[in-house]
This record gives structure tokens, sequence and C-alpha cells, in this order.
């Protein structure tokens, strides 16, 4: 990977007859943004760039890869991009990236030119450099034209294209490598735009001691997103960290600081615990990390069309020191592992803030160590989305990170990305290599990954026509092979995953095709991510509903889990687990889960990153955790999840007490049954699983969060206290 930084830098898009919605605008006043970079200091210019405000714009990735296009109407004219590099540089080439989209049929770019100018930013512009482009018939994928720069430095340059036949012209990002580093890439983002949080109030009024001291430290609920202007709300400014949790649970807290002026690195760290009767939680059961702000898209994070970028909090980066300037807020995040044989109890300790500029300040910490015995929630699947071998140079030390990470965040299965080739021998028959998915699947196996696995394998046909009878030969030879093979090493089960949302048109054929097939192996059972009708069109051939969360699929929990029961089928549904909401993301792992009444939930996707996993912006990276070297990066939504299983547990630990108690408890114990399945019923009441609800409040059901975050403490608190009372009756 290159090493890389970004500049939003200024252009015009001239000449533009039609681009997505966010970007159109009147020919004749065409739109005009700027950037500029830092004032040099003694070695130079620095490469790095920021608005006319003074404010940095984006984080670094490399260049390439763009999956966002600026987009022309068909047409034979010339369309332009006018850049504007703040100050003149000496550049050693411009490279400018064409994304030949999925409809490739409709793209073309047959020209692509290279313009200067001795004057300013009207030109006029001489012609430097012309290039050839591709044509529509050429695969679909990310192209790259690199031109190399005259030695004088360049503050303007303008690029051309242009087709000979009225095709579609597409430019996804032009990068501009220096002289001075012509390894390093910066980024003109020619389709985005930044968008800013509002502040939730006012600036707080420090006291005397918080202008001394330079800063206002504040205990913020972890579901809180803090952005730079986020301010302290009444009841957090020096407040301590209090959480509950049971024994062997994981539970997070999070200290910030609003800072009055620069105060360069802070550190947090924490002491160990001090609880009941010399009992001690461990310095090493409290990870601290800080909470990095990049840019990312706003909202669902979903469409190719996004328009917009915010710096926004999500990776939990190691360590735990930041570089703290003046007014922009950062925040730490605190995670204690309770050890599983931890005595109950309040436990006592302390945050220490050390500024490299200020005076050290102490938070105290308080936990509490329930006395409960959270139960394994048997017959249940929680999975992600996972093929960590497809991402370049990944290693074995690396996997096995990701397997205990994902076990540690309750995931108990996967659907598994993993290879498998089936080929003909020089006698005629089948050879099959399983070694890539067996691999894994031992992996798994190892790590305590117990629930079925969902294996996407696609089935591609051997030397015949897809569906044809020797097709459909080879998918039941494939299948009865390799569950012999799996069987053989006492490997979790495989359930058959042959298309991936197969809504409509070929892909809805095929995958009703290969169902057909796979279920004439006795024993075998599938997987299908689904849509209501595509349920109960497969039916027949379908085991396990994976069904999406969405109104226009279909999704009604009573519905879809009448239609799956009256199969006999397994009712799951699944979701997007890589957007910046922990509070949604709780909701949905927890109390909507438990509602749903299914028994399995599946998110895309644990780490899918694109050309660079820190930005979103050369296409979306599907990361509930991030890649680094050393380990994933858990984020704010990927913690979210964890408690909202854990809130399912909680939930699903009282709903066995009331059942053992009802069934062999005294009488005093059916007592608090009855009183534990009030309170159930009052939580069921509350947890809203009906999509169409948050449309008619104007709500995103996987943006915004319909409670506020203390009912989710409370709901688990007053859950923990009626499993306190069960269990201590037995």
């Amino acid at each position: 990977m290159r090493n890389c930084a970004v500049i939003l830098a200024a252009m015009c898009l001239l000449s533009l007859l039609s681009v997505p919605a966010a970007l159109a605008q009147d020919d004749a006043v065409p739109e005009l943004s700027y950037s500029y970079p830092h004032p040099p200091d003694a070695a130079g210019w620095d490469g790095q760039f920021q608005d006319p405000e003074n404010a940095k714009l984006l984080d670094s990735h490399p260049a390439g890869n763009a999956r966002y296009s600026v987009i022309w109407e068909p047409t034979t004219e010339e369309r332009f991009i006018d850049v504007d590099l703040g100050q003149a540089i000496a550049l050693d080439r411009v490279v400018l990236s064409s994304y030949k989209h999925y409809t490739g049929r409709d793209f073309q770019l047959d020209h692509i030119r290279l313009y200067l100018t001795e004057g300013g930013p009207e030109g006029p512009w001489t012609l430097a450099v012309e290039q050839s482009g591709y044509k529509l018939a050429e695969e679909k994928g990310t192209r790259e034209y690199a031109f190399s720069m005259p030695e004088r430095a360049v503050r303007y340059f303008r690029v051309g294209v242009q087709n000979d036949e009225p095709i579609h012209l597409a430019v996804s990002e032009i990068d501009v490598f220096t002289r001075a580093a012509p390894d390093t890439s910066y980024v003109v983002s020619i389709k985005f735009r930044e968008v800013f949080h509002d502040p939730e109030g006012p600036a707080p009024q420090p006291t005397a001691a918080h202008e001394q001291a330079g800063y206002v430290l504040f205990a913020p609920h972890w579901m809180r997103k803090l952005f730079g202007n986020s301010v302290p709300l009444a009841g957090e400014v020096e407040a301590g960290l209090e959480a509950s949790a049971a024994p062997g649970e994981y539970e997070p807290m999070t200290l910030a600081v609003y800072p009055l002026r620069t105060l360069g690195e802070c550190t947090v760290t924490v002491g160990a615990l001090r609880g009941p009767s010399g009992a001690a939680i461990p310095a090493e059961s409290i990870e601290v990390r800080t909470v990095r702000l990049w840019p990312q898209i706003p909202g669902q994070k979903g469409s190719s069309y996004a328009d917009q970028f915010i710096e926004t909090p999500e990776a939990l980066e190691a360590g735990g020191t930041i570089d703290v300037v003046a007014g922009k807020t950062r925040e730490w995040w605190l995670t204690v592992q309770v050890p599983a044989d931890a005595a109950p109890g309040r436990y006592a300790g302390a945050a220490t803030f050390s500024p490299a500029d200020g005076a050290t300040s102490e938070v105290p910490i308080s936990l509490e160590v329930l006395p409960v015995a959270l139960r394994e929630p048997e017959g249940y699947a929680f999975g992600m989305y996972w093929g960590p071998w497809r991402q370049a140079g990944m290693t074995e030390e690396r996997v096995l990170a990701q397997l205990r990470d994902l076990r540690a965040h309750n995931m108990n299965s996967v659907a598994l990305d993993a290879d498998a080739t089936m080929s003909r021998g020089e006698d005629g028959g089948y050879r099959f290599d399983l070694e890539p998915v067996t691999h894994a699947l031992e992996l798994l196996k190892q790590h305590g990954f117990t629930a079925p696995i969902p294996w996407g394998y696609s089935f591609p046909p051997l030397d015949t026509e897809f569906g044809s009878e020797e097709h459909l030969r080879q998918v039941q030879a494939f299948v009865e092979h390799a569950r012999a093979h799996f069987a053989a090493r006492d490997l979790p089960e495989v359930l058959w995953y042959p298309r991936d949302e197969p809504w409509s048109g070929e892909r809805r054929e095929q995958c009703k095709v290969l169902l057909q097939a796979i279920k004439q192996v006795p024993g075998a059972r599938t997987y299908v991510t689904t849509r209501l009708d595509t349920a109960e069109e497969f039916d027949p051939w379908l085991d396990v509903r994976t069904h999406t969360l969405s109104l226009s699929g279909g999704f009604d929990p009573r519905v879809v889990r009448a239609s799956a029961a009256a199969s006999g089928d397994t009712y799951w549904w699944y979701t997007n687990a890589c957007r910046e909401y922990p509070d949604v993301m709780r909701f949905k792992g927890g109390c909507f889960f438990w509602k749903t009444g299914a028994s399995g939930q599946f998110y895309w996707a644990y780490q899918y990153p694109s050309s660079n996993p820190t930005s979103d912006l050369d296409g979306i990276d599907w990361c509930a955790a991030y890649p680094e070297a050393t380990g994933p990066i858990p984020t704010i939504e990927w913690e979210g999840l964890r408690e909202g299983i854990d809130d399912f547990r909680y939930l699903h630990t009282l709903e066995l007490e009331i059942a053992d108690a009802r069934q062999t408890g005294s009488a005093a114990a059916r007592a608090l049954a009855d009183e534990a399945e009030a309170l159930l019923g009052r939580v069921r009441a509350e947890v809203v699983d009906d999509l169409a609800v948050y449309d008619e409040r104007g709500l995103n059901f996987h943006v915004d969060s319909i409670w506020e975050h203390e009912q989710y403490d409370r709901f688990r608190w007053q859950v923990a206290e009626q499993i306190a009372a069960l269990q201590a009756a037995r």
C-alpha cells in the first residue's frame, strides 16, 4: 500500500450536463470549492490541505480503486474538471481514475486530456498530453491513467474527457504526486462534500478550576456519539465512570475531554479495581482505547450515490494517548472484562487523565459485579459474514486474532467466504479441492464456533451449461463429497448457500435450480438470504430462511415467523453491522432480536475493506472491525452489538430461570417467576419490532434509536435483579 495523504482540492465541474442529484448544477453558474495547504513550514510545503476556515478535511487513503463517480449523460462533447491546488507545487505526475461501472455497457472513455496554463483559473489552457481510455465492451473495474508533469511548479490544471460517440462518461478520482514525495498521493475528491454534526447545545460555562486546568472532563454514556464539536451535557461533567456487569461479561465505559486550549498528547490510564473482601479486577482486564474521528458516509451508508462525508467517531484504536487541540472534543473507550470468578459486589478505582500541557486529574470508576450467572443461549446462531482470505497480505496470525475477537463478541457462527474447486481428472471423474474451506472450518471448530456455518459456494458448471442435467449431477456430487469429507473430520455443520440475495431475475432462477439440486442429497440443509416472497417460493428446498430486515423485503416478524413455522423451517434474520450507531446495534442484537422470535442473527460484515479502510470515499468499507497488522480494530458499532447480544443473554437467562422455577421451584420461587414474567411483558411491550412504525414516526430503523440510552440500562438492571432473585431462590 502506498503512503498517502489526502486533499479535497478545489475544482469546478465545467459544462456539466448531468451528474448524481447532489452534484447537479446550472451549467451557466458552475459550483466552485477551494482547498488550501497549511502555510509552509521551514521545510516548505507540507502537503496537508485544509479549507479556507482552517479545518482539516479528510483522512488518509490511497489513490485508485475508486467507487464513486461524477457521471455525465451520453455526449460527444468534451467535459472538464479544473483543479486548483491552492499554491504552485512541483508535481511528479497526475493520475486519473475512472470506475467502469457494473452497468459497464453504458460507460466509455475514449480520450483523456491534461491541460496546463501559465495564467490563472480562467486559463488560457494549453493541451499538454492526451491518452486513450477504455471502450464499453471492456470488463468493469477501475482504470488509472498517469500523466507526467512539467518540472515547473503548477497550481492549476485541467482534465478533459471525451467520447467519439454519445456514451456516458465517468471520472472517479484524481491523484497528484509531488516531486518531493513521489510515492505519496494526494487525492482530489470530486464527488463528496463535507457535512457537520449539529452540537447538542451551547458550550458549557467553565468554572475557574476548568479555566486553570485548560479542560473539562466528562463521562458521556458510551452509546452517545461524540463528534469533534460535541459538548458536555448536564450531569456528565465531573461525573464518575459507572457500570455493572455479570461475571465473565465485557462492559464499556467512556471518558471525554472538552479542551479549552491545546493540551498536546493526553493519556488515560487505569489501575486495578478493588472490590469486597480484598477481591480485585486487575488493570490488565481493563482495556483503554482512543476513539478515532474520521470521514465516513453518514446515514445508512449503503448507497453508491452518497455524496457527503462527516468526520465521525468510529474506530477504537489501541493505546490511551490522543493529541488534543483546543475546541475539539476527544474520547477514550474503556472496556472491562470481568473475570468469570469475580465475587459479586462493588469495585472501585480511578482513571487518570494526564495532559502534556496541564495538570493531571483522576476520575473515579465504580463497577458493580452482579450476583447473576448468565446462561448460554443454546440453539441460537450469532454470526458475521467473514472471509479474511479475500484481503491481500492476510496472515494466519491475523486470522486467529479475528476468530478470538469474534468469539469475544458473542459470535458462535459465521457466514463463511472460503474457496473450494471442482475439476475433472484424466479419467473423466470429478476431482475436489476442499483444502481452503476445510482449513477455515477446522479453525472455527478450534475456536468454539458451535452453530451451523452457512457457506457461500456458487457451484460453477464444469464444461457444461448452467442448469443442465450434467451440471445438476455436478452439484449433487460436490455436496455429497463435501458432506462426507466434513463429517469424517467432525467439522461444524455446513449450510449450503448457493446465491446471496436472490431477489429477482437470473440470480433468483439460478438459486431455485441450485436449491433443488442440493436437496437431492440426503441430510443436506440449505440457507439463503431472503425476502418474504423468495422464502415462500423456495420453501420446498430451503431449510434456513434468513430474512432481510427491511419493509421492502416484507419483514413483518409475526408473518415471517409464522410462515417459517408452518413450513418447519428455521427462521433467522440478517442486517448491516457497519454503520456507526452503537445504540441501534445494541437494540437490534438484543431486545429487538428477542421479540422477533428469530433463532439466528447475522451481519454484513466483519471485515471487507475497500481500497483503504480509513475512508469510505474510495469505496465503502464494510467493517465492523477494521484491519490492522497487530489485530482487528474494534468500532463503536461492534461494541454496541456485543452489548446487544448481552441484553439478549440476560433476557434469555431470565426466561430459563422462570421456566425452571415453575417446574421445580418452591411456592416463593413460582411467585418470583410471576413477577419476572410481568417484567418481561413490560419490556416486550416497549420493544418496537414493526418496521412500519419507524416510518410512521419519521425514523430510520437502521440509524435512529427508538429508545433513550437510559432505557436500555434500566431494563437490563431490572432483568438482572429478577435473575438474581430467582437464582438465589433455587
